[in-house]
């Protein structure tokens, strides 16, 4: 309500004097000297040549000359909740109020779109200060906007106009980054928080359980003298889940501390071949390797990799209640190693897909659900994506695509669906 008033007032305010200014040129048609007589109809900014030939004619008097310019698109969450012609008349709005608070000692003109450009003349350090704690305090305070800017001035960074508003602009951009990065720690943060209570909730949604199970038999128990033998079994296998369960979370939570070294994917898969053949042979099931490119190399944790393939060829044959196959593939595919593990088993349902990935989701009796969360965490921390199809009733694939050695991130953003 108060933004709204004072830029009422202001806009009101430029447009008296904008009449003014040009009756005023009207009648006596030479301009006051640093007072430039061309302005924009209502928004009194000044137009940009005439604002280049007072800028000049500062910078040819021995006063310092401070030059400023302030991005106007550079907003808190009012840019988003504002319509497009709010925000196309902020620069009016804010020039307006630097007017205001420093009447014939700014000059200001449009920069680019969205930007203002302000100069001073015979500015020193305390105007400097003066200009900045306006826009970060009273411009955010009235209007809940956060700007980005840059100030230069002469002799210190340079001594014509080209100089001065380069640096200035310079210093705006780097500042505008400043923002930006801040943001996004901001957003980060609050992600990993919205996370760690997700994974809380989860975690004690499934400690609970077991806990409850465990009550249950030692209040029977009191009934028998304490005896706790019919459901000894029972109660340790509870315990067992809740080990497992914590022991599962200590691995998803806690901070990578991977050891990355150069090596062929071929060993990992190697090695997870001969951990799990004889259980896969056991339950009368067939594991086959297809590689296309044994010798790709990749910066890898072998031991993050290898638990990474044995969890999903453990869900693999979990999936299949007949007798069935998985295949391990490893290709090149652009500029990514490509390892596919692929079942025979019953697919997953397309309302599923979405969710499997995420903490304690489990479409199984047993297990703790945080399986293919901890695959997930293992990809992201290799820079890799993982992927998944899948046919009810036929099977499902997953596939895991991980950068090469020496390929620049900008380089790998999308993975090509056709192998080399």
């Amino acid at each position: 309500m108060l933004f709204g008033v004072l830029i009422a007032v202001c806009s009101g305010l430029f447009i008296i004097s904008s009449v003014i200014a040009h009756i005023a040129d009207k009648h006596k048609r030479v301009a006051t000297p640093g007072k430039p007589p061309h302005r924009e109809p209502l928004a009194g900014l000044v137009i940009y040549d005439v604002f280049h030939r007072h800028m000049d004619g500062l910078l040819r008097e021995p006063s310092p000359v401070l030059t400023a310019l302030i991005d106007c698109n550079e907003t808190n969450m009012l840019e988003q909740s504002q319509p497009d012609p709010e925000r196309a008349r902020l620069p009016n709005q804010i020039a307006g109020l630097l007017s205001v608070s420093f009447s014939d000692k700014a000059v200001i003109t449009r920069y680019g779109d969205g930007r203002l450009a302000v100069v001073f003349g015979s500015a020193g350090a305390a105007e400097l200060e003066s200009v900045r704690r306006f826009i970060e305090s009273e411009i955010s305070k009235l209007t809940g906007l956060q700007l980005s800017y840059g100030f230069s001035s002469s002799p210190d960074d340079g001594t014509t106009r080209e100089q001065l508003l380069a640096k200035a602009e310079k210093n705006m951009i780097a500042m505008k980054q400043d923002i930006w990065m801040k943001r996004e720690v901001i957003i980060a943060r609050s992600e990993r928080l919205r996370i760690v209570g997700e994974l809380a909730s989860g975690m004690a949604h499934e400690i609970r359980n077991p806990l409850t199970t465990i009550k249950g038999f030692l209040q029977i128990s009191r009934s028998n003298g304490y005896n706790i033998e019919p459901w000894y079994n029972m109660i340790m296998e509870e315990i067992d889940r809740m080990s497992e369960l914590t022991a599962e979370f200590l691995r998803f939570s806690k901070p990578s501390a991977t050891h990355f070294v150069l090596q062929p994917v071929h060993t990992c898969i190697q090695r997870v071949i001969s951990l799990t053949e004889s259980e896969t042979t056991r339950l009368g099931h067939r594991l086959v390797y297809e590689a296309s490119h044994p010798s790709i190399q990749i910066w890898m944790d072998p031991d993050k990799l290898v638990q990474l393939m044995l969890n999903l060829i453990k869900n693999a044959i979990e999936s299949m209640h007949e007798q069935g196959q998985v295949t391990i593939a490893l290709m090149q595919s652009g500029a990514f190693a490509v390892v596919e593990v692929k079942d025979t088993g019953t697919g997953i349902a397309p309302d599923e897909l979405d969710q499997i990935f995420q903490p304690f989701y489990t479409s199984k009796d047993t297990g703790t659900g945080l399986g293919l969360s901890i695959c997930h965490k293992i990809v992201q921390d290799h820079g890799g994506l993982i992927e998944v199809e899948s046919d009810l009733g036929k099977g499902t694939t997953f596939r895991i695509s991980l950068p090469l050695p020496g390929v620049p991130e900008a380089n790998r953003t999308a993975v090509p669906s056709e192998t080399d």
